[in-house]
């Protein structure tokens, strides 16, 4: 008779985790949930409970494209810091500004923002939007610095002016006579597409005239989306857009390439006419053509796909930021019969019609009045174009901010929404109240914190490169608009909206006009 054979010890575990399976579970999952809510120590950093264990909350905030309105209720709630998530950390304070976003700061980038990385052929193109590198980020930054220049707007302007111009005129044709109903918001979407593509190339695609037929403003829309939503948890990325097989059926290629290939034929046709070419940039010149002088002046300055990514960045950043500021003011502006009159009395003062004839207001002109200056200012406080928070990563070895400790790799940023309506920096900061920006109505002291504040563009060494083109863009048309055109919003502007899905797009900015004597 056998003998009964004795279990191995790795049997009888075996058999002992699964009938206490139950318990295994039930503890690793009190591990999990422990190991989050204690992550680099940030327990001690206030907010939701539910947020400390799991990123969905938040996820699930930015998806419904208000977590502007959730995250200021939370700082309302628990003070100028607050957890957003297991490893994120959202600051609304004046103070910390230079701490984390500072020129000397060494904190880089989230990878949220690897979400926009592109590739082609020698592998990831350098980009001073997603690049976490500092010397690349540097060197970037200084191979286009002229281009960019708030002296190179002078240049750059001539080739605005036309397409400043064909707005005016569509307007004035088809919709200044019998006051008819325009959607004015989508008119100066598709006049910033086409205005940065004629000052980035020397030509533009027309999209005032043709719409959205190559499905840019589409396209964009998916990635913003895209960006805000996955960006909270980046790792799905890689099975998704950042996948090269799914990429394409989602975005499709048409209206990328047609942008890509102006470049192409434009750096194509620069080098034809390059030998002998006067190089002084006292001649009016595109931005491509800035770029490649530099390029001849100094090759080892910036290079062919360095130039590619500038460019193709001025139109895919650059046109829905601008459309976006332009829109708030518009609106802000229409919504408060006060601030309007006093804007067109300025403008019409400075401009009249027996002076300006058949010349457009030029830039140098528009920045010298004060009040649309401040008008300007006050639209882009209450609506900046993003409405999510500029992620950094703390760097070794850890930070100390609104006097909590935070340890290396914790996700902490400023979101320009929440900053720029903190009312310890700008009182009634929900009012729209331009005059809170000229000198003889506030102390020399609060203007200065207000502007170190007003961070629409960033703030930094990260500073966006083309704050100056949408500037100058901004005022050029807010001026020729209200020059030109008596404007009312229609019915009050209760078709008004906006989402928040990393940038802050409106929609239904519908207004009647008729045009004026000027």
């Amino acid at each position: 008779m056998k003998q009964p054979t004795e279990y191995s010890w790795t049997a009888r575990v075996t058999d002992t985790l699964v009938s206490y399976w139950n318990v295994v579970l039930v503890l690793l999952v009190i591990y999990y949930f422990t190991a989050t809510v204690f992550s680099r120590g940030l327990h001690r950093i206030p907010g939701p409970f539910l947020r400390t264990i799991s990123p969905i909350p938040r996820l699930w905030s930015v998806y419904k494209g208000f977590s502007h309105e959730d995250d200021s209720a939370l700082h309302e709630r628990y003070g100028p810091i607050v957890r957003l998530g297991p490893n994120l950390v959202s600051i609304n304070s004046a103070d910390e500004l230079n701490t984390i976003y500072g020129v000397s700061a060494l904190f880089y980038k989230s990878r949220f923002y690897s979400l926009a990385e592109g590739y082609d052929e020698e592998g990831l193109i350098p980009d001073p939007f997603v690049t976490t590198d500092k010397l690349m980020h540097s060197r970037l930054r200084r191979g286009a610095a002229n281009a960019y220049s708030l002296n190179s707007m002078v240049q750059l302007e001539a080739y605005v002016d036309p397409v400043t111009e064909r707005l005016a005129n569509k307007i004035r044709k088809e919709y200044a006579t019998g006051k008819k109903t325009v959607n004015l918001g989508k008119l100066v979407q598709q006049y910033a597409m086409d205005a940065i593509c004629a000052l980035t190339y020397g030509k533009d695609l027309n999209h005032i005239e043709k719409g959205d037929y190559l499905g840019f403003f589409k396209t964009s829309l998916i990635i913003n989306s895209y960006m805000s939503i996955f960006g909270q948890i980046p790792w799905i990325h890689r099975f998704l857009l950042g996948n090269s097989f799914i990429a394409p059926f989602i975005l499709g290629p048409e209206s990328n390439e047609k942008i890509i290939q102006l470049a192409k034929e434009e750096i194509a046709a620069d080098g034809l006419r390059g030998e002998g070419k006067d190089e002084s940039l006292d001649q009016p010149s595109t931005f491509l053509q800035r770029l490649l002088s530099n390029q001849r002046t100094n090759p080892k300055s910036i290079n062919e796909r360095e130039i590619m990514a500038h460019c193709f960045n001025n139109i895919a950043a650059g046109s829905d930021t601008t459309a976006i500021s332009i829109r708030s003011i518009l609106f802000n502006t229409l919504k408060h019969p006060r601030v309007h009159q006093l804007l067109k009395n300025e403008i019409r003062e400075a401009f009249p019609a027996s002076g300006l004839g058949s010349k457009l207001i030029s830039f140098r002109q528009v920045s010298k009045l004060p009040y649309l200056g401040a008008v300007i200012m006050e639209g882009i406080r209450l609506h900046p174009s993003v409405g999510l928070m500029l992620g950094r990563v703390v760097p070794e070895p850890g930070e100390t901010i609104c006097g909590y400790f935070l340890k290396p790799g914790v996700e902490v940023g400023i979101n320009p929404w929440l900053l720029q309506r903190n009312s310890e920096v700008f009182p009634k900061s929900d009012d729209f109240y331009p005059d809170r920006w000229l000198p003889e109505n506030t102390s020399k002291e609060r203007l200065i914190l207000m502007n170190k504040c007003w961070i629409p563009f960033g703030h930094g060494a990260h500073t966006c490169s083309g704050r100056w083109i949408s500037w100058m863009m901004i005022h050029k048309v807010i001026a020729t608009l209200i020059l030109l055109f008596d404007m009312d919003l229609v019915e009050g502007g209760k078709d008004y909206t906006f989402r928040n899905y990393w940038l802050t797009p409106q929609e239904g900015l519908y207004i009647s006009l008729t045009s004026t004597s000027s």
